[in-house]
């Protein structure tokens, strides 16, 4: 008798049959495992720092589904490059994505209080995070040291 219960899934004869998307969600379940296994370590390791090495796991998770579309969208504005240079095609301007490249490649905001409102409006959110985060750090602190 075979123990293929003590086989891991992409070891069994199951694996051929299972589909492309049930092999992403396969080989995806450890870093799913990570992420909650560090929203739930204890404290030394401050909530900022958890927030930080979410965005890039979270990144790491996103990157199947992130770089094929980077590769269409490569493919697309070469496409668009070659018609627009060579075969004088005229692409509407939601289809436009040379020009929308070099708009927002070259855009600079004029308005210096603007600017500045904008720069103070994200400091003024930035301080709210570290605020609550460091909140929620002693918090936890607080917690560890009276139950536990």
């Amino acid at each position: 008798m075979h123990k293929t219960w003590k086989k891991p899934l992409h070891k069994r004869k199951v694996w051929a049959n299972i589909s492309w998307a049930g092999r992403l969600v396969y080989y995806m379940q450890p870093l799913v495992e990570h992420l909650f296994d560090i929203w739930l370590q204890q404290l030394p390791f401050p909530t900022i720092l958890k927030c930080i090495y979410s965005c890039g796991l979270l990144f790491f998770l996103l990157l199947p589904i992130l770089y094929p579309m980077m590769v269409l969208g490569l493919y697309y504005a070469i496409f668009q490059y070659v018609g627009e240079k060579h075969l004088d095609l005229i692409f509407p301007p939601n289809w436009d994505l040379l020009s929308a490249a070099t708009y927002l490649w070259h855009f600079e905001v004029t308005n210096k209080k603007y600017l500045l409102f904008v720069t103070m409006y994200i400091e003024r959110y930035r301080v709210i995070i570290t605020a609550i985060s460091s909140t929620v750090d002693y918090m936890r602190m607080a917690l560890c040291l009276v139950f536990g």
